[in-house]
């Protein structure tokens, strides 16, 4: 006799020998002791948990020579008939191949006929998401009301492409993923009936790889119990698997967590040299990350989220304590935008080392807590104010050739480029006139800065108040005029918090006391108080012909 396979010799015969799935053997029991069956199941749940296993039993508790009984013999001649897959009277019907309109008619065709020996003609349709929309339809009728003797069971993974109204005719019924624990014991039967000599942490592994599928920790048991007579260690289901070994990425964490960039990239090149997939390997750091994450939390009282045994958790909790929640969330930034960066590369350890290196340096000047595309926004309008003393656009316009005369004296230094966190808007000569007092015309002088101040700290307030205009200054009370195609901008600001928000920077910034209040003033009066356009910004709309869009800090 053939060899066969674990997942097929092992497949359960009734419902106490299904794995991980008492909410759902549970009722069908009591639907076949109370015998309130209904005419169409729907079984949903991912691959290997038992759908099609439990279409069997349930079949053939119907239709057993005992029944109808939650306990088949398994010995009748239609148990063992529905078990080889022979029986005319459960008809199993692949719904990915046979999935078109004339397969449904034939079948609406043959529910008329009677079961030759048993109590029922059951279709059980696999996949039954594959059919196609017409084929859906055609069955519609037959499923809402078929013959006394027919019922339908259908198992998919997908239900969300099964139609609402074949689902409204079924009774549905939800399987769940196998948890690592129960998969772990039900592993350890299975090894101990075969003779295999298993490691714990084989096991655990094993239930970890197959992601809450029986059928594949049963199909990878198999593969591995070839090795060595059957004794089996966790480094055999790492090495066959291609996994990483939790220890290497405690390790790795280590050193992360320590800012230790060497030992770091020496651990991860250790690894490859094992021959481990990296993209497998970018998966687990986003994981072990994740579990850092929601220990640090929540401590032991969210350990039941954490697939791992009790003293893996254990580690966990103690190195959560090395890392500050930030640093964690950051290291889940870095390694996502990681593993997208590897779709468009065609390196795949290099996003992960870069990742590394930003964890880890601490050098001036370094992104320790952000990604490249995130560098800090002042820097960068530093970086842009310093690039514009050195040249006045008008410059490039008398030359005629858009080019840029620059000597070496124009060249201004990096350190000045860049000054250290020093806000810009103070620079603003308006600002800096003490004992002049404040009035509408100072304050319209320096609004591009008063602006500017707002954006250091909201940027949407400040983008909104650019297109506005002030338009009175009385007894401590500032008018901002919008026009009405600015509405919403008007609203949004005359939040309460947003209204003492700007009134304390403005405040702030002219050393006097500011309330603010916005109105509503037409186009005509909004022009009125638009501000000089300066003069080289005048030569360029001369020179193109060009009009001014929108303007913002003078920029």
């Amino acid at each position: 006799m053939s060899y066969l396979v674990l997942a097929r010799k092992y497949r359960p015969n009734n419902f106490d020998e299904v794995v991980g799935q008492e909410h759902i053997t549970e009722l069908l029991k009591k639907v076949v002791i109370s015998n309130r069956l209904a005419h169409a199941y729907l079984f949903c749940g991912p691959r290997g948990i038992g759908k099609t296993s439990c279409a069997r039993i349930l079949s053939k508790s119907l239709n057993c020579k005992e029944g109808p009984t939650v306990t088949p013999c398994g010995k009748c001649p239609a148990c063992e008939e529905i078990t080889r897959g022979t029986s005319f009277d459960v008809l199993e019907i692949d719904g990915a191949s046979n999935r078109g309109i004339d397969e449904i008619r034939t079948l609406r065709e043959n529910v008329k006929f009677a079961p030759g020996y048993g109590r029922y003609k059951i279709y059980i349709i696999d996949e039954v998401h594959m059919l196609t929309t017409e084929a859906f339809n055609a069955l519609l009728k037959t499923l809402e009301e078929p013959p006394e003797h027919v019922k339908f069971i259908f198992a998919t993974t997908d239900p969300n492409k099964v139609p609402a109204t074949i689902i409204s005719r079924c009774q549905r019924y939800d399987f769940k993923r196998i948890l690592l624990k129960t998969g772990v014991e039900a592993l350890e039967k299975i090894c101990e009936a075969e003779g295999f000599k298993v490691d714990q942490d084989a096991l655990y592994a094993i239930s970890k790889a197959a992601q809450g599928s029986f059928r594949d920790a049963l199909s990878i048991l198999d593969q591995i119990s070839v090795l060595n007579d059957g004794e089996i260690k966790s480094s055999d289901v790492y090495a066959m698997l291609g996994l990483v070994e939790v220890e290497m990425l405690f390790q790795l964490a280590d050193a992360l967590g320590a800012k230790d960039c060497l030992s770091a990239l020496k651990t991860f090149d250790a690894i490859i040299e094992k021959g481990k997939d990296i993209k497998q390997l970018s998966r687990d750091l986003i994981e072990h990350f994740r579990n850092l994450m929601v220990i640090k939390i929540g401590g032991k009282s969210l350990g039941r989220m954490i697939d791992y045994p009790v003293v893996i958790k254990e580690m966990y909790l103690t190195q959560s304590e090395k890392f500050a929640l930030t640093d964690i969330l950051n290291a889940i930034d870095l390694f996502v935008h990681a593993q997208d960066v590897a779709r468009v590369t065609e390196s795949l350890r290099m996003p992960i080392e870069v990742a590394f290196a930003k964890m880890t340096y601490q050098g001036e000047g370094a992104v320790p807590e952000q990604s490249a595309s995130e560098i800090p926004q002042k820097k960068v309008e530093a970086n842009q104010e310093a690039s514009a003393r050195r040249f006045s656009p008008g410059d490039i316009l008398k030359n005629k050739k858009g080019q840029v005369n620059a000597s070496d004296d124009d060249v201004v230094e990096e350190s000045q480029a860049l000054p250290e966190l020093q806000d810009i808007a103070l620079e603003d000569p308006v600002l800096q006139q003490e004992g002049v007092p404040v009035d509408i015309e100072k304050i319209r002088q320096a609004w591009d800065a008063l602006t500017y101040a707002v954006s250091r700290k909201k940027m949407s307030v400040a983008t909104y108040l650019q297109e506005s205009r002030p338009i009175s200054f009385k007894e401590e009370k500032l008018v901002i005029g919008f026009t009405k195609e600015h509405e919403f901008f008007k609203e949004t600001l005359e939040q309460q918090e947003n209204v003492m928000f700007v009134g304390q920077i403005f405040s702030e910034k002219l050393k006097a006391k500011v309330l603010i209040e916005y109105v509503f003033v037409d186009d005509e009066e909004g022009r009125q108080h638009e501000q000089e356009i300066e003069p080289f910004v005048q030569e360029a709309l001369d020179t193109f012909e060009g009009k001014i869009v929108n303007q913002w800090h003078k920029e």
